[in-house]
């Protein structure tokens, strides 16, 4: 069981250790220095993407972060993707099951649309959107603290840039294609310029639109900001607009509230 008193006790010892302020940590991340201090009390726990910048900041791993500094054998807590594979078709076969106009099955799937922000039926009948799924289930898993290995992720997951955002939640190196700063100074400079809490994004990831629950077959740059609220913000670039979104934890109720040309 995660205990957040214990992830904060560790980040705030890293973050010491390596000589960081509150304030020099928040500008880093982009996020407010109150964020920080409720991590470090253990109010609120890290949201799921800005775990991967922390762990890069604080020199640790996202493990160890989730551990509160402990290296934990977790072999009684493995993620059984299979069975996750199984449990995602049988919410697809529910239609079958149930009657494609039963209230039970409307209900279920409405709830998960609405909650996750897709059409689960469109997302299930293509290959690659089905596998986005599926890593998100394996993502929420190690934000629980289960574990799982490369190999298994390699067995299941066939898309590298999928695996690689898996990839940094087991501790892995970083091979997302990254977007700096002096890269595109336009391009970072609008965005600072849409939000006070944007004033230090110096850097974004590739991510793909299914992952962003955006465009498909599209690819986006992309980042989270966290805030001292109940929510966060997900911004995301192509080659026309900025979008900027709120949401809550591991993506739940996403809202657009800026788009600007680009």
């Amino acid at each position: 069981m995660i205990n957040s008193y214990k992830i904060g006790k560790y980040i705030q010892s890293q973050r010491k250790k390596i000589g960081l302020t509150q304030n020099k940590l928040s500008e880093i991340l982009s996020i407010s220095p109150q964020a920080i201090s409720k991590w470090e009390t253990g109010s609120t726990l890290p949201d799921t993407s800005i775990l991967l910048n922390l762990a890069e900041t604080l020199e640790t791993t996202v493990d160890k972060i989730l551990y509160g500094g402990n290296i934990v054998t977790k072999t009684h807590k493995r993620i059984n993707i299979p069975n996750i594979i199984e449990g995602l078709q049988s919410i697809h076969s529910m239609k079958a099951y149930f009657g494609e106009n039963s209230t039970f099955y409307q209900g279920a799937i409405q709830g998960i649309n609405e909650k996750m922000n897709i059409d689960f039926e469109k997302y299930y009948q293509d290959e690659y959107s089905k596998e986005v799924l599926l890593s998100e289930v394996i993502i929420q898993y190690l934000m629980e603290g289960y574990s799982t290995s490369k190999l298994d992720v390699d067995t299941f997951i066939k898309t590298d840039k999928m695996r690689a955002i898996i990839y940094k939640y087991i501790g892995g190196e970083n091979i997302m294609k990254q977007l700096f700063y002096g890269d595109d100074p336009k391009l970072f400079e609008k965005i600072r310029s849409l939000a006070k809490e944007f004033s230090n994004i110096n850097v974004l990831n590739e991510l793909p639109g299914e992952y962003l629950r955006l465009d498909a077959g599209k690819n986006y740059w992309a980042t989270e900001i966290e805030t001292d609220q109940d929510f966060c913000y997900g911004i995301a670039a192509d080659e026309n607009n900025i979008q900027v979104f709120t949401y809550g934890f591991g993506g739940s109720n996403m809202k657009q509230v800026i788009k600007v040309a680009r």
